[in-house]
């Protein structure tokens, strides 16, 4: 194995008659046939009245039940919240919330029967001055759905609380507002001596709340994401529980448990995601919770997840080297990259549109700071507002993007300071990126951000190895940020279909086997090193890398030759896949060509030069000639919009043909020779695929970086060894 590395920086200037020359010969035609509200407190500061209501159902059943607020600030500012849980109203539905029977707004239910208004007049918002007793009501139609009525806020203070005499609000003798716990140390009227929990000296959202970051074992070759949350409201105390990739059937049962207690059931979805959420107004059993106390999660008598509950808002280290701690990074076996394609689907309720997005969040070695990258494209209006927030049962502001306006657009790349308690939550699945519009201003595309890993990422950086596999001897080498690793697995002659099975966002070695005819899948979790062999095709079969189905982990998916069929199975655990897509003698390949964060099926048929993809967004067929017989199809996102782009390597003349999705250009590359094998990748850091090929003759890879042009050559591997990239 031959490890040096070299580094040659130069310019590709192409004059016109190779150009021209190279769209003579590539005689293609390209033919198109395819048709919240954070939770960041208001200006005002700390709520000087709060009100409150417990909404219940005019049957007097249990469900559904909710809950309302209304708080009014120091500056004026008002705040009323309305939430209605345990409906039985299909996602969609749109209830209608009445103040003395005037209504005031109205919000659509969540798939778990779950609908929240939340109105702020620092927002724009009207929120009518409200008194004791006033009557809350939640209709669907007319229908009343729930009722309760407003109290324990007492008289409204002086409607101009601005009439001090105090020249100005920070005219406190003290230099710090938070440095004396004495009502006197301000001379504002409005500061109130109430003991009320709510006149917090903290105008930072959820420094009261505790939370617990929830990891286990591998279930069934899938690593388990959790998170609990212990909130104190003013009105309520909550406990919220939220679980995902659990790889056990849906409907499974879990105990949950706080210092030995048990405090509820969580059963499972069909998505291998569930949730609890308990709240004292509600009448539910909140357990008070400190920290250091230790949550589980059971499953047949067995611990699946557990946590320790701590602070879950420490104030962010201003600088990465602020950490006590002598280790680079807390956590080594966790990977770091992390995206989203937001869509209309993500909204609730779903909205209409074809636009998309693609944001991007990468933590550093020690993680205590996160670069953050986004775009969008096709609004249906102009891009008003853009957050990243953490879903905590309320909204909690983590970036916000601004207004760059336009239908297209990418966002200045920021790099933010995060906790321990933010990365966990980022980790579990609970940052979620929201785009809106003028019209769509409460959000136009949504999509929560998830773990991502492809073919030869083995250090989850979001970057590509160099990364080889030895079929004489089944062995493996990579070179990545972790330095240089060796390993066997498989046997001789089985093909490698490496990627992320497990979740953890890291690349998995994993080969294809042939069991007497069947086809074995063999994958060893860089989670926790364990194996699973699992019996999914015909050894004659195809195996093909994709998420179809969005989640960030890789299905299991084969294309027949003899029937032209794909049959893919779902890690989600929600089917199977099984399309008649193609001919025997086409090439399968899978990309995210309709940029809906998940893979298509794809096929290049070589006797025509024309790739068909059956688009999962929404079921339509994409085709286009790109490409004649003998060339090789490459799927891969080279102009960075977030789609992947149809391109084609051509070993007679080394050529590459690249027709980008953003605008329908088309890029020309002359970068390689006959028998390289073409590895592009995300090599550069700058999230669009690089050109690059490997060439068996000498071991030695080529990569083309996009960021700036130059080339890096690495001897990595010798003649016969199979890129673990490869297509």
């Amino acid at each position: 194995m031959i490890k040096t590395k070299n580094t040659i920086k130069r310019r590709h200037l192409w004059n016109l008659l190779t150009v021209m020359f190279a769209l003579a010969v590539l005689s293609i035609g390209p033919i198109s046939m395819v048709t919240q509200a954070s939770n960041e407190t208001l200006g005002g500061g700390v709520p000087i009245l709060v009100r409150t209501a417990n909404l219940a159902s005019p049957t007097g059943s249990v469900n559904p039940h909710g809950n309302a607020e209304y708080q009014l600030y120091s500056s004026g500012d008002r705040e009323f919240e309305c939430e209605v849980e345990d409906t039985s109203f299909p996602s969609g539905t749109v209830l209608e919330c009445r103040i003395n029977g005037a209504s005031v707004g109205s919000a659509a239910t969540d798939v778990d029967g779950r609908a929240r208004l939340k109105l702020r007049t620092s927002d724009g918002d009207t929120v009518p001055v409200t008194e004791d007793g006033d009557l809350v009501e939640v209709f669907n139609g007319s229908t009343l759905v729930v009722s309760g009525v407003l109290g324990g806020g007492g008289p409204n203070p002086t409607p101009s609380p601005t009439s001090s005499p105090s020249p100005s609000p920070t005219g406190s003798p003290s230099p710090s507002p938070t440095a004396s716990p004495s009502p006197t140390a301000s001379p504002s009227p409005t500061v109130s001596p109430s003991p009320s929990p709510t006149v917090s000296p903290s105008p930072s959202p959820g420094d009261n709340d505790i939370y617990a970051a929830l990891t286990g074992s591998t279930i069934n070759g899938v690593l388990p994401r959790g998170y609990a949350a212990y909130e104190i409201h003013s009105s309520r105390t909550e406990l919220e529980i939220r679980i995902r990739q659990i790889n056990l059937d849906a409907g499974s049962q879990f105990i949950v448990n706080v210092e030995g207690t048990q405090v509820g059931t969580m059963s499972l979805e069909s998505d291998g995601e569930s949730r609890l959420r308990l709240r004292s107004d509600r009448g539910d059993n909140v357990p008070v919770i400190t920290g250091g106390e230790v949550i589980e999660l059971f499953f047949n008598g067995e611990v699946i997840l557990s946590g320790t509950f701590s602070a879950a808002n420490p104030t962010p280290s201003p600088t990465p080297t602020g950490s006590p701690s002598p280790s680079p990074s807390p956590s080594p076996s966790q990977a770091r990259y992390f995206e989203t394609h937001p869509s209309g689907s993500g909204m609730t309720p779903p909205v209409s549109t074809n636009a998309r997005g693609e944001v991007e969040v990468t933590l550093n070695a020690d993680e205590t700071m996160a670069t953050i990258e986004g775009e969008f494209h096709d609004l249906s209006s102009a891009q008003t507002s853009a957050r990243i927030e953490a879903d905590l049962g309320d909204l909690v502001l983590v970036h916000d993007f601004g207004t760059i306006g336009g239908t297209d657009g990418h966002f200045v790349t920021a790099t933010i300071p995060v906790t321990q308690a933010q990365v966990d939550q980022l980790r579990a699945g609970l940052w979620i990126a929201t785009i809106a519009s003028q019209n769509n201003p409460g959000g136009e595309i949504r999509g929560t951000l998830i773990q991502h890993s492809d073919s030869a990422d083995f250090d989850g950086d979001g970057s590509n190895d160099l990364a080889v596999f030895r079929p004489g001897t089944a062995a493996w080498y990579s070179q990545n940020s972790e330095g240089f690793s060796a390993s066997t697995f498989g046997n001789p002659g089985d093909v490698p279909v490496s990627a992320d099975f497990d979740g953890d966002g890291k690349t998995d070695h994993a080969v294809f086997q042939n069991q007497n005819g069947a086809g074995i899948w063999k994958i060893r979790h860089s989670s926790d090193g364990g194996t699973t062999e699992t019996q999914f095709g015909f050894a004659s079969d195809k195996p093909i890398r994709g998420d179809f189905d969005g989640d960030g982990l890789n299905d299991l998916a084969v294309f027949r030759p003899a029937n032209g069929t794909w049959y893919v199975k779902k890690s989600n655990n929600t089917g199977y896949i099984i399309l008649a897509f193609g001919l025997p003698d086409d090439i399968p390949l899978s990309g995210d060509f309709d940029g809906d964060g998940k893979s298509d099926i794809t096929v290049f048929r070589p006797s025509e030069g024309v790739w068909y993809t059956y688009q999962s967004s929404n079921g339509a067929v994409a085709i286009q000639k790109w490409g004649i017989d003998g060339d090789i199809p490459i799927s891969g996102d080279f102009d960075g919009d977030g789609k992947n782009d149809r391109t084609i390597f051509r070993p007679a003349t080394g050529v590459w043909y690249v027709y980008n999705s953003s605008d329908g250009s088309f890029h020309i590359q002359k970068f390689g020779i006959d028998g390289d094998i073409p590895v592009a990748g995300m090599y550069d850091g700058d999230n669009e695929t690089d050109i690059a090929v490997f060439r068996p003759a000498t071991g030695v890879w080529y990569i083309f970086n996009s960021a700036d042009s130059s080339v890096t050559v690495n001897a990595f591997g010798i003649n016969g060894d199979v890129p673990t990239i490869t297509q």
